[in-house]
């Protein structure tokens, strides 16, 4: 039943309410009310013809296909003047054409760019760093000097968990219950090494961690803080870590222990926890970067800066095993399989322990 001074237009498709009267309001299934300039506004025909495409557009995108679903859901006008902004600022030259596309991607129709797999799609050539087999392979040449090169003796490696077949069907000396890969490296990094991380961490200043949180509407992902996690953290970019002579090695040396180059990393994460902070328990595996160029995350190594008094070891509570704190460690895990490299390995969920007494600085 329609109002006085209400009239139903655009058919029920996109329930659209004109209130023909100043500044018209336009409720529809795209987004938030849009705004029309009043009727003698020279802007007014343009608005109204842009918002008319808008629910072409939509209409055509409601059609239901794999590539429609990914992005229809999602596509909204993010604010009320979206429509009268797009008659000139949806242009590739325009100073504001990435707002509006992100967020009013129906009056720019550019509801497309707000997939990431559509936006930056997989190219052919960009294959997975790791094949099938890969990671058992990396791990036994580290632990076992299997490839009998001898370049991870230094760090006198000690598998804290492995599977219990090697790659030839031999059963692991010792290993009784098969499991993922946990790896300690000792002296990993030097004395002077961390002692560079701390002090680039406070150079870069700590804020309060946080996780992988809800999807924006452009495909990016928001930052969730959360009572699971209470440490706080720094990222090291390429000026601060990848170009300092004390901390660049590092860097190359992640990449050259573990099979892969700079370019497979993502910057070094700096860690701290005072007494009291923890991470619960969680997993490193990020779901929806299997559909992304970067991939998902398939190892981790995290480096101990120093020694904790008490406290502050990494739980690994479906293993059983913790790996307490020593300046210069490192510990080694997959987040992946390696039958399947893509696909997330569950059984390596961890936990950073609270901090008893000292600080606990790290880099994962």
């Amino acid at each position: 039943m329609c109002l006085t001074l209400i009239v139903l237009v655009y058919n029920c498709l996109i329930n659209s309410l004109f209130k023909w009267h100043g500044i018209t309001d336009i409720r529809n299934q795209f987004g938030v009310h849009q705004e029309l300039p009043h009727e003698n506004d020279e802007q007014y025909i343009q608005t109204k013809q842009a918002i008319d495409k808008s629910i072409e557009y939509m209409k055509k995108l409601w059609v239901q296909t794999p590539d429609n679903n990914r992005i229809n859901y999602k596509c909204r006008n993010m604010h009320e003047l979206c429509s009268f902004w797009s008659v000139d600022e949806c242009g590739h030259n325009d100073p504001n054409r990435e707002y509006m596309h992100y967020q009013c991607a129906p009056a720019c129709q550019t509801c497309h760019l707000l997939d990431s797999q559509l936006r930056c799609p997989i190219k052919e050539g960009n294959e997975s760093v790791f094949k099938p087999g890969d990671l058992n392979t990396l791990m036994e040449n580290i632990v076992d000097n299997a490839d009998g090169s001898g370049d991870y003796l230094k760090y006198n490696p000690i598998a804290l968990s492995r599977p219990k077949f090697k790659r030839d069907g031999s059963v692991a000396p010792g290993v009784e219950k098969d499991g993922p890969w946990v790896v300690l490296l000792e002296n990993f990094i030097s004395d002077k090494e961390a002692d560079a991380l701390v002090a680039v961490g406070y150079k870069k200043g700590y804020d309060r961690s946080s996780d992988v949180g809800a999807e924006n509407p452009d495909g990016t992902h928001e930052e969730d803080v959360s009572e699971g996690r209470t440490s706080e953290n720094a990222w090291c970019d390429v000026d601060l870590c990848e170009k300092d002579p004390e901390i660049a090695p590092v860097v190359e040396r992640i990449a050259a222990a573990t099979g892969t180059s700079v370019n497979n990393s993502e910057h070094l994460q700096l860690l701290r926890y005072e007494p009291g902070q923890y991470y619960k328990q969680h997993h490193d595996y990020i779901e929806y970067q299997q559909e992304l160029p970067c991939g998902v995350r398939m190892l981790t190594l995290f480096l101990y800066l120093n020694a904790v008094e008490e406290g502050g070891g990494t739980h690994f509570p479906l293993l059983d095993i913790t790996v307490q704190p020593k300046k210069g460690n490192a510990v080694l895990w997959p987040s992946v399989l390696d039958s399947e490299p893509e696909n997330k390995d569950a059984r390596t969920d961890h936990e950073a322990l609270p901090v008893i007494k000292g600080v606990k600085y790290g880099v994962s």
